[in-house]
């Protein structure tokens, strides 16, 4: 497993639940349904980690997916042969460069809500799945019926669940307060992760040594912060881990109704990783009201099909691809128009030259304040 003795390789160079997988799924909705038994000879180098909040009927849809769905997610793992790891078992293999087998998949949960414990926990624990849940440890422990106990935590990690840092109080970390210095900031947010760290090591036994940014949301500054703390990072923008990913910025698909029908996960849970090198911006954060975001990318090798590179941006469609250099693989995305307050993604895909209805996926961040200046509310 891994604790606080987890390797941070530096070498590894390289969140809006809402994305709009409807812009790319459905022109592949009205293709033949996927057959899973058709990929079994995937590659060994990628893992498709899935993010739950709520299991739940009656909380936000923006937030949750539904019991019987969320039980057709894991029985489709299940009856198809899918490889259900822990995630300090995937990470460490990546780290030690260790091939992964087929189809793996990690499963994770946000927030430690109490729909975690009732709904999901029962059906995992039939079928002897692993699984993760990020605490935001001053949720816990004072009677709020909406998240889980610290007892049921602790029940849940002695049945094999491991147990994540998702900060003390959930706060917007990449946000400065009012005259706040860099150097007070980082002294702020480095001690809000390690006050929760010290609660989990208190309260459960051996949490591991990783961070699900709170909202999804993280800047360059953020994650060397994780990085200099010896922390892995995980974010809420889709995509896949490999041994190419940024290990302070880790890519997972969110699951939330309306996005979480078998078809689409079936299809999410399939998809590789695009290797790209991101050239610029050094972060998603936009400061500039009038300015066009751009991405500039380097796709390097791998078995997709680069003249049917696409990308999409939330709320937008397809943006615009414009290519810098084809052949070494350097290309310039634009959003078609300014990105509306908030969190925004640019989500980029190509289809595999080698396996059908496979895509290679790679998502960047955008994280917008009003046209004000102030920061937008959740």
């Amino acid at each position: 497993m891994i604790y606080r003795g987890f390797k941070i390789c530096n070498k590894w160079s390289r969140v809006n639940i809402l994305l709009y997988f409807i812009f790319l799924f459905s022109s592949l909705q009205a293709q033949s349904q996927y057959l899973p038994q058709s990929h079994s000879n995937v590659s060994s180098n990628d893992a498709v980690i899935l993010m739950y909040h709520n299991v739940s009927n009656v909380s936000s849809p923006l937030t949750s997916v539904r019991p019987e769905i969320f039980k057709q997610h894991i029985n489709y793992l299940v009856d198809n042969n899918f490889n259900v790891w822990p995630l300090s078992k995937v990470l460490n293999y990546l780290e030690s460069a260790r091939s992964l087998p087929p189809k793996t998949v990690v499963i994770t949960f946000d927030d430690a809500y109490a729909s975690v414990y009732n709904e999901a926990f029962p059906v995992l624990r039939a079928k002897g799945l692993p699984f993760t849940v990020f605490v935001t440890t001053q949720y816990i422990g004072d009677a709020n019926q909406n998240f889980m106990s610290w007892n049921q935590l602790r029940e849940l990690q002695k049945m094999g669940a491991e147990i994540g840092n998702h900060s003390h109080s959930h706060a917007h970390l990449i946000r400065k307060h009012k005259n706040e210095t860099q150097k007070q900031w980082k002294y702020r947010v480095t001690n809000e992760i390690n006050q929760a760290q010290f609660i989990l090591e208190r309260e459960v036994s051996t949490p591991i040594r990783v961070f699900a940014y709170p909202y999804g949301e993280f800047s360059n500054s953020l994650k060397e912060i994780l990085r200099d703390s010896g922390y892995i990072g995980l974010g809420q923008h889709s995509g896949v881990l490999s041994r190419t990913s940024d290990f302070q910025a880790i890519a997972r698909f969110p699951m939330a109704t309306g996005y979480d029908e078998i078809n689409d996960f079936a299809m999410k849970i399939i998809t590789r990783d695009l290797p790209v090198t991101i050239l610029s911006p050094v972060d998603g954060v936009l400061l500039n009201q009038h300015k066009l975001p751009e991405l500039k990318l380097q796709l390097l090798s791998g078995d997709y099909n680069k003249s049917a590179f696409a990308c999409y941006a939330t709320r937008q469609g397809r943006a615009i691809v414009s290519w810098e250099n084809f052949d070494k693989g350097i290309v310039n995305i634009t959003a078609k128009e300014n990105l509306t307050a908030g969190r925004s993604k640019f989500n980029c895909t190509a289809p595999s030259n080698s396996e059908k209805n496979v895509y290679y996926w790679f998502s960047f961040l955008w994280m917008k304040p009003e046209p004000d200046g102030r920061w937008y509310q959740e």
